[in-house]
């Protein structure tokens, strides 16, 4: 396959170009080519596209190869650039060679022309490749060099005597005076001065790495420093050099301080805690809480006063001397400790002074009293009495000391404090007795009274049941004989007989819808969660549900229309079927005449519940608790556009027996469905969808219709 060539000609001469063209192709190229004969029109070729060579005439009318070869410099291309002339003196062709031309060629002898073209593009791909590896040695040596400066710890390179060669950024962070502090300088001498350590930590064996495990302290530096040498060879040079990285452990020193000082004191308040926990009474565990103060934090003496009345009595006393002790058994009202004491904060100082009360003083300075330090016991802002720690030795307390004897008094506060109503429960302890006895009396009273209510309710349940089903005979019979009468016996009435038999008639209607509300209900109280559900098509059910109202839908020109998703649901159809019906019952109820009934389905994925949770935690607070999980949900939905319900009604509808208002105001229909319900249709709805684990609710705006939602769940 040809090897494609992209030329740009710089020629005046079509034919010329042609016969450049030709000499190319047989040669075995492919050519892309383009003539120019100007400077603007080659600057604008070599911006819009890429060429591998450059062929130029040497002279033209209006541009040159001199002129082609400086807009070539210009656009910093590097191309090989071969001249074809006609007529050219030798140093003409000098001149264009030193101007950057890298051969030229008569059009009388173009043989020539296909081999320096090939040479000509060897070389250039050859200067390309130079000049990445030049480019990836500079930014691979700028890189190593920002590494080597980017390093935390300080590097230094020195040749075989210690004396410092190259060092990396960090040592102006150590080091005022930067690299010219010291380069050039031996190593030991800017990290010791003229001081001889008792071990130079710069000179170890030259044939192996080293690394020292001890911290070091330098004496020109301050912090602390662990030290590594490595050993290094220099290419071109016979003596070693060796490679020392100092890192710089002050802060993990400190770091390491901190973490022992903060075991001692979690170890502290953890032994402190433990000893709080005595149920021995207060004084033993104010004692005991002291001695371990002792054990732990090394104190000299330690006391605990309690408040008590207007002074303050000493309750607890550890290595107090005698006189001591006996000056501090109590403290008044009028001294300045007491109202330090008082006040809830900490107060400290270094040998006893004027807050001391004036009988203490001198028996503390004759025990040898150096430091000591008073926290108070309280809880929130109520001071119940104070806590003092002393040493006898040159050690001051500290900010953190204070924070950690506070700590630990607030501790003791809370337990005198539990102490104190300890004893206020012991006296209510009898009447809590009484109480818990009387209680356990009225929780059998309880236990008698829920079990003889359930024994009612399944009373109840089967008396409607048994009622219900015994009522439903002659209320046919009723039914059929009425019927009868008003229809196909043909008797004359007088328009007063003939409404007294159709009052009969719906009220007899009326009489069995209740009784068969009834029975449902009864039926789903006694059930319970459904057991056993079988597969269904929610949409034929409510089809099916929609043929028992074909002719009052008929009467009143009601549309209806069923459309959905057919994915079978886990179901009881007699149970759905039912409540189906009973929302078309009502649906046709609110609707006027002409007006129009719809019902879908669709299938909801459980990540889409939360789409509905605002509106269905108006009528099931804890949605989605208390619904079954599964993956997916069925969505069932019959929207009118009837007179619809008001928003402070829309939750109590599903209450048994509750009714919105008069059957005569929701409805312009003049047929059907005019009778008021029992107020137990919806009731049954959500008890069967309560059987079912879902739920349901209603939408909608007043005067505008109303949509009832049933969601079961899938699996």
């Amino acid at each position: 396959m040809p090897k494609l060539l992209k030329v740009l000609l710089v020629e005046d001469s079509e034919e010329d170009s042609l016969l450049l063209i030709r000499e190319l192709t047989r040669g075995g190229y492919r050519l892309e080519h383009k003539r120019v004969e100007t400077a603007n029109s080659m600057r604008q070729a070599l911006h819009e596209a890429t060429w591998d060579v450059i062929i130029s005439d040497y002279r033209m009318p209006s541009f040159d190869a001199l002129g082609a070869l400086q807009v070539l410099h210009e656009t910093e291309h590097d191309l090989p650039f071969i001249i074809v002339s006609g007529k050219i003196g030798e140093d003409l062709a000098v001149e264009a060679m030193k101007a950057g031309a890298h051969d030229y060629l008569m059009k009388g002898n173009l043989a020539r022309l296909v081999p320096v073209v090939e040479r000509e593009l060897r070389e250039a791909d050859s200067r390309r490749r130079h000049r990445v590896t030049q480019e990836a040695v500079r930014r691979g040596k700028a890189e190593w060099e920002s590494v080597f400066d980017a390093v935390s710890d300080l590097i230094i390179i020195t040749d075989a005597e210690g004396v410092i060669s190259r060092c990396n950024g960090r040592v102006s962070a150590y080091f005022p005076g930067g690299y010219e502090a010291v380069i050039g300088r031996k190593i030991d001498e800017i990290f010791y001065g003229s001081s001889q350590p008792d071990r130079k930590n710069f000179r170890f064996l030259h044939t192996m790495q080293s690394e020292t495990d001890e911290d070091i302290c330098f004496p020109k530096l301050s912090g602390w420093y662990n030290v590594a040498s490595y050993p290094m060879s220099v290419v071109g040079s016979d003596s070693p050099g060796f490679v020392f990285i100092i890192k710089d452990i002050t802060k993990r020193r400190q770091v390491e301080e901190e973490k022992r000082t903060s075991d001692r004191e979690l170890l502290t308040l953890y032994a402190v805690a433990f000893r709080l926990q005595y149920t021995k009474g207060v004084d033993k565990v104010m004692g005991d809480l002291l001695f371990q103060l002792h054990n732990m934090l090394q104190m000299d003496f330690s006391c605990i006063h309690l408040l008590d009345g207007d002074r303050l009595n000493m309750r607890a006393s550890l290595g107090l001397s005698p006189a001591f002790e006996k000056a501090m058994k109590y403290i008044p009202q009028e001294s300045q400790w007491y109202e330090l004491a008082l006040s809830g904060r900490p107060f400290l100082g270094e040998q006893p002074d004027e807050r001391f009360p004036p009988k203490a003083k001198k028996p503390a300075v004759a025990m040898g009293l150096h430091s000591w330090c008073t926290v108070p016991l309280k809880i929130g802002q109520e001071v119940m009495g104070v806590m003092t720690v002393g040493t006898l030795s040159g050690r001051s307390y500290s900010d953190r000391d204070v924070f950690l004897l506070s700590s630990i008094a607030g501790q003791l506060a809370v337990l005198i404090d539990n102490y104190s109503l300890y004893d206020k429960m012991k006296e209510k302890a009898e009447e809590l007795y009484l109480s818990q006895e009387e209680l356990r009396e009225n929780l059998q009273k309880v236990k008698r009274a829920n079990i003889e209510l359930g024994r009612l309710n399944t009373v109840k349940n089967n008396f409607i049941g048994i009622a219900s089903h015994e009522l439903k005979t002659p209320i046919t019979s009723i039914m059929g004989g009425v019927e009868f009468l008003l229809k196909y016996s043909g008797i004359q009435m007088t328009p007063e007989q003939h409404n007294i038999f159709v009052s009969v008639y719906e009220g007899t209607i009326q009489l069995r819808k209740l009784v068969e509300d009834l029975l449902s209900i009864s039926r789903i109280e006694a059930l319970g969660p459904l057991p056993q559900k079988r597969p269904a098509n929610l949409m034929q059910l409510c089809r099916e549900a929609h043929d028992l109202f074909a002719l009052p839908l008929s009467e009143r020109h009601i549309a209806v229309r069923i459309k959905g998703d057919e994915t079978p649901v886990p179901v009881d159809e007699g149970f759905v079927t039912l409540a189906v019906r009973n929302l078309i019952e009502n649906a046709i109820k609110f609707t006027p005449d002409g007006g129009e009934v719809r019902l879908t389905g669709r299938v909801l994925r459980k990540s889409q519940l939360k789409e509905i949770t605002p509106v269905v935690r108006q009528f099931y607070p804890g949605f989605p608790n208390g619904t079954a999980s599964a993956d997916s949900y069925y969505l069932l939905q019959v929207a009118d556009n009837g007179i619809g319900i008001p928003p402070d009604e829309r939750v109590r509808i599903f209450d048994k027996f509750y009714g919105v208002g008069d059957i005569g105001h929701h409805s312009s229909g003049a047929t059907a469905f005019m009778s008021k319900g029992s107020g137990l249709g919806l009731s049954i709805v959500r008890g069967i969808m309560d059987a079912h684990e879902g739920v349901v609710w209603v939408e909608g705006e007043e005067g505008k219709g109303s949509t009832f939602t049933l969601l079961f769940p899938i699996g």
